[in-house]
Formats: structure tokens, C-alpha cells, sequence
């Protein structure tokens, strides 16, 4: 009868135990998919200043310099992870944000400004050391739509520059912050990398890029 009692005793504990540990590894199984699940989908529009310039590879120089154009566009924001136990799902480490923008350039030259107008693409890999601090990296893709004046003179030729269009790769790195109430500000540099036209070697040498821009 005691051995009896001590074997039920013992069956006992063991569902017990193994109960108690299925339990737990339940509940760490459900924590570490919380964790890989939690992504945060957001949208924002943003505008800000470009200040670009442009480089020449031909024999001529234009004497390009920094001009002052601007940029508008939305974008969608998403986070992934959560940085503790207890934080808000798109807490995490990895971000991406594509945007689409309009992005007016302009650069001056010796006979006056040139402006060029692109719709443009960024896919921003973005790394967030704190949950409302991203860095960001990646690449940029441009298609020209116009540019003006139709001409320019450079060193006594006659430039087309009207005549160039086209799509450009770029890329960018740059930095964002993002405050609790939904307002966001950022800072990037970019630079492409084709020429504006097939006998035209002038590239977008820099691009600094000052926005401000709403979370939703």
C-alpha cells in the first residue's frame, strides 16, 4: 500500500513538472515569435531644402556650384522587433523606408542656374541604435523629367542641356529622428552616379538633403 502511495506520489509530481515545463516553453515560444512578429507599419509625407552640385568629366569648365532647390514626397516607414520584453512592437534594431519624391536640383553655373526635376525612388535600409533614432543607408533611383534652361554657355559652346533626360542610380546615407508625436526631421547626402546625357559627362556630384515630415 506505501509503495503504491509512493508511486502516485511520484506519477504526480512528474505530470506536474512536465505541465509546469511545457508551460514555460510555451510561453518563451510565444515570446520569441512576438518578438520576430512585431512589425510597425507607418506612412508620413515629407518636404525639405536640396542644396546639389554637379561635377564635369569634359574638357570645358562650367564653374558649377552649390544651388538651393527643394523636394516633396511621402513614404512608408517599417520597423521591426521590439527592443525589451515590454516594448512597443517597431521598438527593434532594422528599418526600411521606400519613398517617392519629387526632387527639384539646382545648380549654378557660369551662365546662370540650371535646374533639374526628377521623380525619385529611395529604398532606405534604416538602423535604429535608439527606437527614435535611425541611420540610414541605400540606394536612389531618378528619372529626369525636365531641366532648364534649354541651353547654357560654356566656355563660348553651346550646352543642350534641355535635351537631357533620363534615369540616374544614386545613393544616399543620412540620419532621422523621430519624435512621439509624429513629427520627423531628417538630413541625407546622395550623389548619382550616370551622366546626364550620352555626350553630356555631368553628374549629380552631391545632393544634401535638410527634410521635415509627418508620421501617421
Amino acid at each position: 500500500m506505501k509503495r503504491k502511495f509512493l508511486l502516485l506520489a511520484y506519477l504526480s509530481l512528474f505530470l506536474i513538472s512536465s505541465m509546469y515545463a511545457q508551460n514555460n516553453i510555451s510561453g518563451v515560444t510565444s515570446t520569441i515569435n512576438q518578438r520576430s512578429n512585431s512589425l510597425s507599419r507607418s506612412y508620413g509625407v515629407k518636404m525639405g531644402v536640396n542644396l546639389s552640385n554637379m561635377s564635369s568629366d569634359m574638357s570645358f569648365n562650367p564653374n558649377f556650384s552649390m544651388g538651393t532647390g527643394f523636394q516633396v514626397g511621402v513614404f512608408y516607414n517599417l520597423h521591426w522587433g521590439v527592443r525589451t520584453v515590454n516594448s512597443a512592437p517597431g521598438t527593434g534594431w532594422l528599418g526600411l523606408q521606400p519613398e517617392l519624391l519629387f526632387s527639384s536640383q539646382k545648380v549654378k553655373c557660369e551662365d546662370g542656374n540650371i535646374t533639374m526635376n526628377y521623380v525619385k525612388l529611395p529604398l532606405m535600409l534604416k538602423v535604429y541604435p535608439i527606437s527614435a533614432l535611425s541611420f540610414e543607408l541605400g540606394p536612389e533611383f531618378a528619372y529626369l523629367l525636365s531641366a532648364s534652361p534649354s541651353s547654357v554657355k560654356v566656355d563660348g559652346a553651346t550646352v543642350a542641356v534641355g535635351d537631357c533626360n533620363g534615369l540616374d542610380l544614386g545613393f544616399g546615407i543620412g540620419a532621422a529622428y523621430e519624435l512621439d508625436c509624429g513629427l520627423v526631421v531628417g538630413a541625407r547626402y546622395s550623389f548619382g552616379t550616370k551622366d546626364l546625357g550620352e555626350n553630356l559627362k555631368w553628374k549629380n556630384k552631391s545632393n544634401i538633403q535638410i527634410t521635415a515630415g509627418w508620421l501617421f
